[in-house]
């Protein structure tokens, strides 16, 4: 956010003398156009009117846009009663306040990772083939997505999850999903259509060669699917309400529906939280705009929203609020760019799909460039950045963005070879990071040191640094194994006719804790195996009188936070600090959790497919590494958007194993079963052809990019490695920049 000192436009001064009350206000515009600037102002305006009993909620539609208003001036006006928080937390506050008065027991707020586990669970009969309707042949088992149960799990929780969104019960599910299974196979389009076979790719046109029987078929086995996904949604609330757990877009939906049911309480509230104004409005999903209606009343009243249509890259996470930008009764529109220069502004403009306004690139005003590999663009970029601080640029102002955190190892790794820190933020899993795995294994050693795949991450870490050779002895058995007592059975011997040892399945975690191999190890190896065990047995001491919390600081004190200052130790304690208060939360939400249970709870997390878990920003004065949903709301001297190729960025469309549309119902991808004489379902591949869905999701992926490049404001590289496609099954983004230079 630019300094409050500039001096505002007509339309900015508009958009903040604006009458507080009476309908909601938008206030949008292009990046860098002052929009944030002037929904804080707008709402330092109300903190002036507040009542000693009254609140303003101050609110982003992401956790990370959130973490970045706490850091402006809000944090000051905390006292004069600002909540700046996640819509979703405010519900959920609602919600155990409503709870407390009942007598009820106390609502716990839980995360996307434990909430997959509840349809895991839900699913485990399921996956066992126990099902009454599947032993009684009532369903049939071969179903889309089931082949393989973690990702069903998994593409069942992304559609529940987006079932809460929209609002929609078991029992609605199942009765859209009969609905469209009805209207699409009792009166089927036309497959010959030439226009959707031109459209169809040629190896999945075999699936519109259908005849009325196999139509049939498909038509009885997506109402199997509907009738298995309505019973696991179900399952699924049925197991939250039991352990009272809620997800904040269940808290969103729950809060909604009791303040709509309940005029006095909605009143009450209402009274307490008198204005709202929440930025990056145009990432707001569907449950978001309900609740906001249930508490601030239809016309939202009092509510103030801002955003810019054109980065909106959310639309395949869910239902989002559509139209509620463009329709508010009082909109303002700010034009004037005060962050990038006229060239810039232009080249950026240019990324947006196609109907935007796109002017002619200036030459030079971006720095397109396409090395051989991967890290051939990672050391042109770390060499760019380590040129713009030497030549006085601050690091906290230049930014690394990708489409996702997951994609940017290579960079960051050729920063730290360059001494260049880096801060890690966005879409991603903490857990991916070598660093926090360190950490983590260091926590099994006392957890369970007979985890061998812990214990060797252990033993090779930079604490202990043992070498393969040794790690290797520390795997057999002694050199001279005591004689057997008793003779064994003949058939005691495994696949490979070695003698069967019990012991030999935790021989490594045996020779680390019992020393069994010191004398056949070099002295150096010795010496820092006698530290781990001396540091393990104070960790086990410990352990009888901290907390978990406190225990795993401690551990990480003598192990990962020990040994270098440089920007590579700055990351590790950066990395491994996140760590220790992820698992402080964790404790926080469950008091009689064990270090085993987070633990556990971690890998859950390190197997997550999908962005829903992400990376809080931590140290302000490095060099941003973002992903695009991270960067939003903020902006940067330099700005580098790295990895754009196809396939990177933009991502490939890879469409779930089935989808569900109100009007549409189920639309399975896989064609299975007895008699599937294609790989794919006539439904899909007809609806993939008239909703024009990898359109639509690669329009999404040049806002990305659009969103990316708009947060430069003197310098913007866009980089690639490896050679261009053609653009068919992806298009190549920095080629068409390239053209239009």
């Amino acid at each position: 956010m630019r300094a409050l000192e500039l001096e505002l436009e007509s339309s900015q001064r508009a958009a903040i003398a604006h009458p507080l009350g009476g309908a909601y206000v938008a206030i949008t515009g292009a990046a860098g156009t002052g929009k944030s600037l002037a929904l804080l102002l707008r709402a330092k305006r109300a903190f002036e009117v507040l009542r000693p009993t009254e609140c303003a909620i101050v609110s982003a539609a992401s956790e990370l846009a959130v973490e970045r208003m706490r850091a402006t001036s809000f944090a000051a006006d905390a006292a004069r009663g600002v909540l700046c928080a996640p819509l979703g937390d405010i519900a959920f506050e609602i919600l155990q306040h409503h709870r407390r008065e009942q007598g009820g027991k106390p609502f716990t707020l839980i995360d996307d990772v434990r909430a997959e586990e509840l349809v895991v669970l839900a699913g485990a009969s399921l996956f066992a083939l126990e099902w009454d309707e599947l032993l009684s042949a009532e369903v049939d088992p071969e179903i889309t997505g089931m082949r393989t149960p973690q990702r069903f799990a998994s593409t069942t929780y992304r559609l529940i999850r987006k079932l809460r969104m929209a609002g929609l019960s078991p029992d609605a599910f199942a009765a859209a999903a009969l609905r469209g299974a009805t209207a699409f196979y009792g009166n089927p389009p036309n497959f010959a259509n030439p226009d959707l076979i031109e459209k169809t790719q040629p190896k999945y046109r075999d699936s519109l060669r259908v005849t009325s029987p196999e139509l049939t078929r498909q038509h009885t086995r997506e109402v199997d699917l509907s009738k298995i996904l309505a019973r696991l949604y179900r399952a699924y609330l049925e197991r939250q309400a039991e352990r009272g757990w809620l997800t904040r877009i269940d808290a969103l939906g729950e809060a909604a529906q009791l303040l709509e049911s309940q005029p006095q309480l909605r009143s009450a509230w209402a009274q307490r939280y008198r204005f709202a104004f929440v930025d990056d409005a145009q990432d707001l999903s569907a449950c978001d705009e309900r609740f906001l209606r249930a508490l601030f009343g239809p016309a939202l009243e009092g509510v103030t929203l801002c955003g810019d249509p054109d980065q909106r890259t959310l639309a395949f996470a869910g239902p989002r609020a559509e139209r509620l930008l463009e329709a508010a009764p009082h909109r303002f529109v700010l034009e004037q760019q005060w962050r990038s220069s006229t060239p810039l502004a232009r080249a950026v403009r240019s990324l947006l799909p196609a109907g935007a306004p796109i002017a002619p690139v200036q030459p030079g005003a971006v720095e397109v460039h396409r090395a051989e590999t991967m890290r051939a663009e990672a050391a042109y970029v770390a060499q760019s950045v380590a040129r713009a601080i030497g030549e006085g640029v601050a690091p906290h102002d230049i930014a690394i963005i990708a489409r996702s955190l997951r994609c940017t190892d290579v960079y960051i790794a050729a920063l730290l070879d360059n001494n260049v820190p880096v801060d890690p933020a966005g879409e991603g899993s903490l857990y991916a990071f070598a660093d926090v795995q360190d950490g983590l294994a260091a926590l099994w050693a006392i957890a369970d040191p007979y985890r061998h795949d812990w214990l060797l991450r252990n033993l090779e870490a930079p604490w202990l640094r043992l070498s393969d050779a040794t790690i290797a002895k520390l795997c057999a058995e002694p050199a001279e194994p005591q004689a057997l007592l008793f003779e064994l059975p003949a058939d005691a011997e495994d696949d490979r006719g070695r003698r069967w040892d019990r012991r030999r399945d935790f021989r490594l975690a045996w020779n680390v804790l019992r020393a069994e191999r010191d004398a056949d190890l070099e002295p150096v190896a010795r010496e820092r195996l006698s530290m781990f065990r001396a540091a393990r047995s104070e960790w086990l001491t410990q352990e009888r009188r901290l907390g978990v919390a406190a225990l795993a600081r401690s551990i990480f004190e003598q192990t990962v936070f020990a040994g270098a200052t440089d920007a590579r130790g700055r990351l590790r304690r950066g990395l491994v600090e996140r760590l220790a208060r992820a698992i402080e939360r964790f404790i926080d939400g469950r008091p009689r959790a064990t270090l085993h249970d987070f633990l556990l709870y971690a890998e859950q997390a390190a197997a997550v497919e999908n962005d829903s878990c992400s990376v809080e920003p931590l140290d302000a004065s490095a060099v941003a590494v973002l992903g695009v949903e991270a960067a939003k709301g903020r902006e940067f001297a330099h700005v580098f958007v790295v990895d754009v190729r196809a396939g990177a960025f933009p991502r490939y469309y890879v469409p779930d194993a089935f989808q569900f549309t109100p009007k549409l119902g189920m639309i399975p991808k896989e064609n299975v079963g007895e008699g599937a004489g294609a790989a794919r379902t006539a439904k899909f591949t007809y609806f993939q052809y008239r909703l024009d869905l990898r359109s639509r999701y690669y329009a999404e992926e040049r806002r990305g990019l659009y969103c990316a490049a708009s947060r430069a404001r003197q310098h913007l590289s866009i980089s690639a490695s490896g050679r261009p496609t053609k653009g068919i099954g992806a298009p190549e983004f920095l080629e068409e920049l390239r053209a239009l230079e």
